[in-house]
């Protein structure tokens, strides 16, 4: 059965000093909490909140998200994807909003699956997406206080940027050059200035002349006990305390130190000396050193490397 709106009546009426005021602390919040776990997209140097920072939103207003539908999308006859309708309930039972978005069989989600697996892609995806969307037409204006784009990063589908030329690697965008521009440049940001394709400073440093023997790069064994790297024991206490088990920690650690190897010998196959990742963990992390990323911060900066 379907949920009526809240009635005006039942809202409580808010200053707009109050709604700043509340969207701000909240905003705070927000970041503190994405910085931590990682939970956005970076697509063109711009943060895209993922569906978790977006239901973090929701949590701080009492709001959760519900599935109503799922439908078919067809075409001649055939199936080519799925709606879903997403609706977001508050403390009391009322729908306080809701939105309505598409997966199709052709979007990444469903790639490289046939039959029941990419049926299930496409309606799990299609609930995400509808999930982001709704929260995004509630609380964008929380997002944007934090510094976040407005756009659910479920909803970036743009093409992948060929980096083979007029490319940026520093701000990580694309360089253009309209009929009234000298050269190739991109603005930065909301700064005003402009980046310059033949003054760019590429983010990829020269490699040192001694070799890759003195890259400066931990040896597995250093990688899981070096002094600047976040303790497992405080990671594990983050994650639940003492009531975590044995196994846990040791799997938090095993995950650790795999991601560190991995970044290592990615470094090792691109000759990078460590001043070089740390370059591109700057641009890409909150951290400042590569040591201080945790599992899944690692295994993301191992994709950015590969792609450069």
């Amino acid at each position: 059965m379907t949920q009526d709106l809240i009635p005006r009546d039942q809202s409580i009426a808010l200053s707009p000093q109050d709604v700043i005021n509340n969207a701000t602390v909240q905003a705070k919040l927000l970041m503190d909490i994405v910085n931590k776990t990682g939970c956005f997209q970076l697509i063109s140097g711009k943060k895209y909140l993922q569906v978790e920072a977006w239901e973090t939103i929701g949590a701080f207003n009492s709001v959760h998200a519900v599935t109503e539908a799922i439908t078919p999308i067809t075409k001649d006859g055939a199936t080519v994807g799925y709606d879903a309708k997403v609706n977001l309930v508050n403390r009391d039972g009322f729908v306080v909003g809701s939105a309505i978005m598409p997966c199709y069989f052709t979007e990444n989600a469903c790639k490289g699956k046939s039959g029941d697996a990419k049926d299930k892609a496409a309606k799990s995806a299609a609930q995400t997406f509808a999930t982001s969307k709704a929260y995004r037409m509630n609380y964008s204006y929380v997002a944007i206080l934090a510094g976040y784009e407005a756009c659910p990063a479920e909803e970036m589908t743009a093409e992948p940027i060929d980096k083979a030329q007029h490319y940026c690697q520093e701000h990580d965008t694309l360089f253009f050059k309209s009929k009234n521009m000298r050269s190739y440049a991109h603005p930065i940001g909301d700064t005003g200035g402009w980046c310059h394709e033949h003054e760019a400073k590429p983010v990829v440093s020269s490699v040192l002349e001694a070799g890759e023997e003195n890259l400066g790069w931990p040896t597995p064994a250093q990688a899981t006990t070096s002094s600047s790297e976040k303790p497992i024991e405080a990671i594990v206490k983050e994650d639940g305390g003492d009531s975590l088990g044995v196994a846990v920690k040791e799997r938090l650690a095993e995950d650790l130190e795999f991601w560190r190897n991995t970044v290592n010998e990615i470094a090792k196959k691109k000759k990078w000396n460590r001043v070089t990742v740390n370059s591109i963990v700057k641009n890409n992390f909150i951290a400042q050193d590569f040591e201080a990323l945790g599992p899944e911060e690692l295994e993301k900066l191992a994709g950015i490397m590969e792609g450069m």
